[in-house]
Order: C-alpha cells, then structure tokens, then sequence
C-alpha cells in the first residue's frame, strides 16, 4: 500500500463521505464542511499537516456530536 492511501483527501468528498457513513453520519455538505473543521483541529493538536485515516476517526469520535 502506497504512502498515500493512509492520508485524508479532504478535496475527495467520497474519502470524507466514507468517514461520514462509518460513523453512522450523514453524507452531506454540510457534515463534509464539519468534517473538514475537525480535520484541521485535529491536525492542530497533532502539529501535523496530513492526517491518517485512523488520526482522523480518533478525531471524529471526540467529536461525534457536532455532527448531523
């Protein structure tokens, strides 16, 4: 498995839709946008400028919530 296929694509609605429907949520623009700003909190806590797809998920469950 390439380098790249464990980074998040946040231009790739389809990798964040995935993300969306694993943690039971809705596809929407509007959970994509969410998705995006806890992406890049994530990535502040972590003092990273890619995230892994696990980094990712950790960060979702913390923040479950804010999401439709």
């Amino acid at each position: 498995m390439s380098r790249d296929k464990n980074l998040v694509n946040f231009g790739e609605d389809y990798e964040l839709n995935r993300h969306l429907k694993k943690a039971g949520k809705r596809q929407t623009e509007e959970n994509r946008d969410i998705l995006k700003d806890i992406g890049n909190e994530v990535k502040k806590e972590l003092d990273k400028t890619r995230l892994k797809h696990d980094e990712l998920e950790s960060g979702i469950a913390k923040c479950k919530q804010r999401l439709d």
